[in-house]
Parts: C-alpha cells; sequence; structure tokens
C-alpha cells in the first residue's frame, strides 16, 4: 500500500507532457498488479489496465518501449479475462500480443516469449470458444 501511495505521488510529478510520465504510469500499474494478485482487489487490476493503456498511448508505432508496453497490457487484460470471463478482454489481449509479435522479428531477444504468450492466449480461446 505504501508503495502505491508513493508511486501515486511520482505520478503527480509526472503530469502530462512530462517526458518521464510513462514510466510512473508503469511503475504504479506494476505495484497495482501486484496487491491485485496478494488481495484479489478487482479495482487494483482495472486502474493498472487503466494506467497501461495510457502508458501504451505514450509508446506510438516505433517507439522502443511500445512492445513492452503491449505485453503488460496485454497480461493484465488476460488476468481480468480469467478473472472475469469478459471474452473482450481475451480478445484484446491476443490482439495486443500479436502487436507485440510483429514488433519482435526473427532473431529478436523477446520473440520467444512474444510467441509464447500469443499461443497460450489462442489457445485459452480456442478452449473457449472452439475456434
Amino acid at each position: 500500500d505504501q508503495a502505491i501511495a508513493l508511486q501515486r505521488e511520482a505520478l503527480d510529478l509526472h503530469p502530462f507532457g512530462h517526458t518521464d510520465r510513462f514510466k510512473s504510469l508503469g511503475n504504479l500499474a506494476i505495484h497495482l498488479s501486484t496487491r491485485f494478485r496478494h488481495q484479489g482487489n478487482g479495482e487494483d487490476l482495472d486502474q493498472a489496465i487503466a494506467l497501461q493503456r495510457e502508458a501504451l498511448d505514450l509508446h506510438p508505432v516505433g517507439h522502443t518501449d511500445r512492445s513492452s508496453s503491449l505485453g503488460n497490457l496485454a497480461n493484465n487484460l488476460s488476468t481480468r479475462f480469467h478473472r472475469r470471463g469478459n471474452g473482450e478482454d481475451l480478445d484484446q489481449a491476443i490482439a495486443l500480443f500479436r502487436e507485440a509479435l510483429a514488433l519482435c522479428p526473427v532473431g529478436h531477444t523477446g520473440r520467444s516469449s512474444s510467441l509464447g504468450n500469443l499461443a497460450n492466449e489462442l489457445s485459452i480461446r480456442f478452449h473457449q470458444r472452439g475456434n
């Protein structure tokens, strides 16, 4: 809780337009996700997703950190799907994992995990919907 409070203060010091805002957004989202995993409060996960969406908006196509932002958001959407069963979350996670994979060409160090993440989500969707 204290880490989250401190990250909120750090975010306040990085208003819209600040070059380090995406870092504060990402750090706060990570702490909220961690607290969700420990306490199970869905509001923490929802907040983390909202913060990650904002961070992704700060990483336009071509930004070096876009792939990791895509993956972080996709992972939390997948988590929320498993918690609530909303198929839109699963579909969004798959779309984001596909985009992240496209940013990791053959030989890229993140390609293996991108392939694995996408494969896992596609398998889950197959078992849920049969397609």
